[in-house]
């Protein structure tokens, strides 16, 4: 990636990033003065900014005609009798051992054309397997780890290439304390199946594709009070597992929220777990009535159209507080559409805050948009 200027941007209120793509600072008017300064931040290679020509729509939609699908081939019919006789030597060849299996897969796992049976059993703390023919492979955690795979019986346990590399992992998932999720990630090396990864959350641990890459990260979770955690984002880099980003989560995906405002550092997380939320009336709560008597709500919600996502991270109050007024500094990255293109964005932002009788609101804020590139794909 060529070099990328580095923008920064001074709101009155907040500002709509005349020429960049982000709407994540969205408020009143559009002031954008870039530096002198040319900062190489990373090797992307800068986007245009869309135009601002309208599209023309066809005055008619074109005819055309479809193709019909090719038939499907059918899937194999399956034997019960093997499948019986397959899992029957399998728990003779455990039963032999002495272990008793919480569950079992029978898959291919070391990539040789063939299936091997892994699963997971518990003898004081959770235990896996490979069992490959007459050859048995244990799957062990870091020597002198605290938990292990896990400290429950249970039956978490995966098989995928979860890292794109071409490979077959196996995930084991595990329990521990009071709400500490385990996963452990293990592949095959040629001669033994060899730990990956170890991840430890004491608010949990998800995998999953937040970046658009096809590529799954891993988030490690951690309490961050109320209804909130604080999230520590491992992308694969083709070898390893390393920490790229950090940022704020709800601890339950699945739950209404209450939208903190009782410290400048609340406010501003709100505000962007809310927008991220397409809850755009409690994100426009959160602004002091100064900036939302400058700008309608209307006219503020239309700047998130083409937003898909936006991310808040590295929140800290700076210096003192001051009548009322806080200074918080944080990371942002947000993720637009243009025309077709998730094009992403990660700034330095700084927020003014100020203490009301219904608690912190949001009134100013200034920002530096350190690096730009495009998503390749996108969930």
């Amino acid at each position: 990636m060529g070099e990328m200027g580095r923008h920064s941007v001074d709101w009155i209120g907040f500002a709509c990033l005349s020429g960049v793509l982000s709407c994540a600072l969205i408020l009143v008017s559009c002031v954008s003065t870039p530096t002198s300064t040319t900062v190489s931040t990373s090797s992307h290679t800068p986007i245009p900014s869309p135009s601002a020509e309208a599209a023309v729509l066809p005055t008619r939609l074109s005819t055309w005609t479809p193709t019909p699908y090719a038939a499907s081939t059918p899937a194999p019919t399956i034997d019960p009798a093997a499948v019986s006789a397959i899992s029957a030597r399998g728990l003779a060849r455990l039963e032999a051992r002495g272990v008793e299996p919480l569950c079992m897969r029978w898959e291919d796992v070391d990539g040789d054309g063939s299936a091997e049976w892994v699963g997971l059993y518990f003898r004081e703390r959770l235990m896996a397997f490979v069992l490959d023919g007459d050859a048995w492979y244990d799957l062990l955690s870091l020597e002198g780890s605290k938990y292990g795979l896990g400290e429950y019986a249970t039956c978490g346990l995966e098989v995928r290439d979860v890292n794109a590399d071409g490979r077959i992992e196996i995930l084991v998932w595990g329990h521990a304390g009071t709400s500490v999720d385990v996963l452990h990630i293990f592949v095959w090396d040629g001669t033994a199946y060899a730990l990956v990864a170890p991840f430890e959350g004491e608010a949990g641990v998800r995998v999953e594709n937040a970046d658009g890459d096809l590529v799954d990260e891993v988030s490690v979770r951690y309490d961050a009070g109320r209804d909130l955690v604080w999230e520590a984002v491992y992308t694969w880099d083709g070898k390893h597992y390393g920490w790229t980003w950090e940022r704020y989560a709800w601890r339950y995906l699945d739950r209404p929220h209450t939208y903190l405002d009782d410290t400048p550092e609340h406010v501003v997380i709100s505000y962007y777990l809310a927008t991220d939320d397409r809850d755009f009336p409690a994100a426009y709560a959160l602004l002091s009535a100064e900036v939302q008597a400058a700008q309608s709500y209307e006219g503020w919600a239309a700047g998130f159209a083409a937003t898909a996502a936006i991310e808040v991270g590295a929140v800290h109050e700076q210096g003192e507080r001051s009548g009322g007024t806080a200074t918080v500094a944080a990371q942002v990255r947000t993720y637009e559409n243009v025309d077709g293109r998730i094009i992403a964005s990660l700034w330095d932002v700084t927020w003014k805050a100020v203490q009301t009788s219904g608690g912190w609101r949001l009134s100013s804020v200034s920002g530096a948009e350190l690096v730009r590139w495009e998503a390749s794909y996108y969930p």
